[in-house]
């Protein structure tokens, strides 16, 4: 799907990892080679616009801003397009943040997006083609995609996969980043990102969440306990991000994650039923967030609601990335999922690139 270029000014965003400022600049371009090595590129001899930009596309920009961390390099549309929109995928281990983003992603594929006005690209062809055919494509298929590996300790965090994201005359690159929950809990330079993180999706896992007594041969087979301690990695990054005040500024969606899992309970049957190809509207957001905060508040306990209470616009969502329970090491009745766009449709909506929905109607 087409999405406008962008411009190649002199705009300054942030670096999605060392979070320094950062410019385009022609003279510090890098393409990776057969051997996924960068290399030096230059471009100055290039004056067809059309082959200019079609080049600038794959290429990367080295960012030679904070001197302790490794090398690294951004996508050059992140830095040719409208301000970046990053968000980050929290919640501990075994919570499903892999699964959902994998649907999420899978949902843009099918092209989702422009049923609410949207229209998208990946941000870097290669990087979304590999997360396409190593997640989307595997989860589809009923394959159980493996944990998020954890993050060296001399390493930094990476983001997962990128789009540029445009409904009007404004195009953004908004990029997703998904780590364990081991690494979310660090305070080293692997969390650093998170102070500049534009919007999070916190994710409830269910069998570690809600006191519902039919769950506990789910959970002993999956070896997991239920607690009314909440997420540590919520706390753990809710704690990092600064604030001026009492509330995070950031825009947030709690996502009651595994929902097939609890299907049969009001209001879970009413939502996983609901039609998917309706844009979501302040009031339909409202009385989601409104509906998933009781059942939390009821079966689950106020810890796991730290991140509704701590933030100043948050929405709340029942969705399923598999439409079922794993069996074995896959899904052999196939994925259906239900609800896995509407998460990112909300933070898009707080974040003001959802056409026709005033940014502050939504999650407050």
């Amino acid at each position: 799907m087409s999405v406008p270029t962008g411009d190649t000014g002199t705009r300054r965003v942030m670096c999605p990892y060392c979070l320094d400022p950062l410019a385009f600049d022609p003279d510090r371009l890098y393409a990776l080679n057969e051997q996924r090595r960068y290399e030096p590129v230059d471009v100055s001899g290039e004056y067809n616009p059309i082959r200019r930009q079609d080049l600038l596309r794959t290429m990367y920009q080295k960012c030679v801003g904070t001197a302790d961390m490794k090398e690294h390099y951004v996508p050059v549309p992140y830095l040719t397009h409208g301000e970046p929109l990053t968000v980050a995928l929290v919640g501990g281990s075994a919570a499903g943040k892999t699964h959902l983003l994998a649907a999420m992603i899978g949902e843009v594929e099918r092209g989702a997006l422009g049923r609410h006005g949207l229209r998208a690209a990946p941000l870097n062809a290669e990087l979304h083609r590999r997360f396409v055919d190593e997640r989307v494509r595997r989860l589809r298929e009923g394959t159980m995609l493996d944990h998020t590996e954890q993050v060296h300790i001399d390493d930094f965090a990476r983001f997962t996969d990128g789009l540029l994201i445009g409904g009007g005359r404004e195009t953004r690159p908004v990029v997703f980043f998904d780590l364990s929950g081991e690494d979310l809990e660090r305070s080293d330079r692997v969390t650093r990102f998170l102070a500049g993180v534009s919007a999070f999706v916190f994710v409830v896992d269910p069998l570690r969440a809600l006191r519902l007594p039919y769950l506990d041969p789910v959970r002993e087979r999956n070896e997991q306990r239920e607690t009314d301690l909440g997420d540590r990695a919520f706390g753990a990054v809710l704690d990092r991000i600064p604030r001026a005040g009492a509330y995070l500024d950031t825009p947030a969606a709690i996502v009651i994650g595994k929902s097939d899992l609890v299907r049969f309970e009001p209001p879970v049957d009413r939502w996983l039923g609901e039609h998917e190809d309706a844009t979501p509207t302040p009031r339909t957001l409202r009385e989601e967030s409104r509906d998933a905060y009781a059942f939390l508040r009821h079966h689950a306990g106020p810890a796991w609601l730290k991140p509704f209470a701590e933030c100043a616009r948050c929405t709340l969502h029942f969705v399923t990335a598999t439409g079922g329970e794993r069996q074995g090491d896959g899904f052999p009745q196939g994925v259906r999922p239900r609800r896995a766009l509407t998460p990112l449709l909300s933070i898009l909506a707080m974040c003001g690139l959802l056409p026709g929905i005033d940014p502050w109607e939504v999650g407050l």
